[in-house]
């Protein structure tokens, strides 16, 4: 069929009118879907789009408060914070990541694997190294930005510094790279010392940089913490510990320095101390605190010191010093098997006779002798301010047998820390008062009553003998001019399941001065000297001692007393 001209515009009419009906039903389904969406975000789903939004726009930043410093007694800080870098890789944006791997291994010191892992790490954000010294972080944004590499993130924080070197760092502890206290009084006194952080509300664009900033809490500085350590006196005493390792080929060494009067620590060394470099972190616990060890011959002036008090023993009361001496058919000997023949208990305490502290301590009896070492402190912690103290070993009286008491006179059987013996001796040294140690400087606790002053003096004086005479002991601790008193001590170490070592011993001496009027006590022990032959708590941990001394008097902090620059009389010299 022929189509007229008026019918082919009426198909084009049809089939532009078609078009355009579809044109305007597609885009009214867009304009449809486009305004769904729009209530979609708008109403529905407001609340995410909106955070999200803040989220791109505002941020809040905690800046980390400045840690509080430690000081000893004098001031000196012994910690404290300074100004350093945490520095991150925004890996998304990263430029030049082979320049970069180098420019972390010349300044940073890492190793180039590890650079490597870090720059090329999947993701956005990857930490490359935490407080790092501000004066190293600017030197490794002045050096990226001269080689154009993009990409590193600088944030401020802090970082400890010990101007002191690692002086008692097992005491202060160390501090973790979010700025927590992870051992030590930086454990214990986390709270006070960390602060509160500063917080910062910025508003940044996408482009990164930030347009508005506003301080929304202005934190607070941590509080410093105030010791009643003397820097001066542990530096001695550790090098003093450094000295005795070497010479008398110990496997470590302890020193407790602290006033009787107070019970103020003012000093509490090891050795080998502990090192950033080193692999041991158990050099990070104070040994004196955490470690109990069996205290050998020093036990004798407490269990004498008690008889003392009961009466059941004077100075010059006669014994039988010979060896062995058999308790309930088993025979217990004196050091080397001597025999001293009939000797006073004064001389038993000089000498350190096994034998007749044995008698003493038989004649106090179990129950009495438990209850003296108990209001010494023995077999409970001091209460120091350090984390993980030891209460040390002191079984009650109803698990002794007679041999038990025997051995327990003499330091066997039993198990004390560095700070309960030094605390027990300074009692003694405090005329009977039992002090509360510290090392938080401030008010002091007071003492305990636990022994009469008659009874103290007593010991002192024979103490004092123990020390200054040629047969004493002691006499390695002896120091012309100050009038020094101790005890010392060997104790075998026991072997798990072999009884005790004939070969390992813990040597200790436990000193005061001066002898009437105690104004120091000073503990020193070493864990397996080997050096001299034969090996005693007195002729290793004595000239320690003795060492630490002469080194307080040559740094002027003591000075010879003029009422023992004179030859002394020995009161119990039989």
């Amino acid at each position: 069929m022929r189509t007229t001209p008026s019918t082919s515009i009426s198909i084009m009419r049809d089939l532009a009118l078609k078009r355009a009906v579809g044109v305007f039903l597609f885009l009214g389904l867009g304009a449809l879907a486009v305004v769904a969406r729009l209530f979609q975000i708008q109403i529905v789903e407001h609340r995410h789009w909106a955070q999200l939004a803040q989220r791109i726009q505002e941020e809040v930043v905690e800046v980390p408060a400045r840690r509080g410093s430690i000081l000893d007694r004098n001031g000196i800080a012994l910690a404290y914070d300074v100004p350093a870098y945490d520095i991150a890789l925004d890996n998304f944006h990263m430029t030049k990541p082979e320049l970069l791997v180098d420019l972390l291994v010349d300044l940073l010191g890492m190793e180039p694997s590890e650079a490597a892992s870090k720059v090329y790490r999947e993701g956005y954000f990857t930490w490359i190294a935490r407080r790092v010294e501000r004066s190293l972080g600017e030197e490794l944004r002045r050096k990226a930005q001269e080689m154009d590499i993009r990409g590193l993130l600088f944030f401020d924080t802090w970082k400890r510094a010990y101007p002191q070197g690692y002086q008692a760092i097992d005491l202060l502890g160390v501090v973790g790279v979010d700025g927590e206290g992870l051992e030590g009084l930086e454990y214990r006194f986390d709270r006070d010392l960390k602060g509160k952080p500063q917080r910062l509300r910025l508003v940044r664009g996408r482009d990164g940089v930030v347009y508005e900033l506003w301080v929304e809490d202005a934190g607070e500085k941590g509080t410093d913490l105030q010791l009643t350590l003397d820097a001066r006196i542990q530096e001695i005493c550790a090098q003093s510990l450094d000295w005795g390792l070497g010479h008398f080929r110990a496997r470590r060494g302890l020193a407790v320095v602290l006033d009787p009067r107070t019970g103020e620590i003012l000093a509490l060394a090891q050795a080998p101390r502990w090192s950033p470099k080193g692999e041991d972190p158990a050099l990070l616990h104070p040994w004196a605190i955490t470690d109990p060890f069996e205290p050998g011959s020093t036990f004798k002036a407490l269990v004498g010191t008690a008889a003392l008090e009961e009466g059941v023993v004077h100075p010059d009361d006669l014994f039988s010093g010979n060896s062995p001496y058999m308790v309930d058919g088993v025979p217990i000997a004196n050091a080397a098997q001597h025999s001293y023949g009939t000797v006073t208990f004064a001389r038993g305490i000089i000498q350190s006779i096994n034998t007749v502290l044995i008698q003493v301590a038989l004649r106090l009896g179990k129950e009495r002798t438990y209850e003296y070492l108990r209001r010494f402190g023995i077999g409970e912690r001091t209460g120091i301010e350090l984390p993980g103290e030891s209460p040390g070993k002191l079984d009650p009286p109803e698990k002794w047998t007679r041999v038990r008491l025997a051995t327990i006179s003499f330091g066997q059987g039993v198990a004390v820390t560095g700070v309960q013996l030094a605390r027990a001796f300074a009692a003694i040294a405090n005329d009977g008062l039992l002090p509360q140690l510290h090392l938080l400087a401030g008010k002091s606790p007071s003492p305990k009553r636990i022994l009469s002053p008659q009874a103290c003096a007593t010991m002192r004086r024979i103490l004092r003998d123990a020390v200054a005479m040629p047969g004493g002991t002691g006499h390695h601790t002896e120091v012309p001019g100050f009038g020094v008193a101790g005890k010392s001590g060997t104790a075998q170490k026991a072997v798990p399941g072999k009884g005790y070592s004939q070969e390992k011993i813990m040597g200790a001496m436990a000193a005061f001065f001066p002898w009437d009027a105690p104004e120091y006590v000073i503990l020193v022990v070493y864990d397996e000297p080997s050096w001299p032959r034969p090996t005693w708590g007195g002729n290793t941990a004595g000239p320690t001692v003795a060492r630490i001394i002469r080194e307080m008097a040559a740094s002027g902090l003591i000075h010879p007393f003029p009422r023992f620059l004179n030859t002394e009389t020995s009161s119990y010299n039989r």
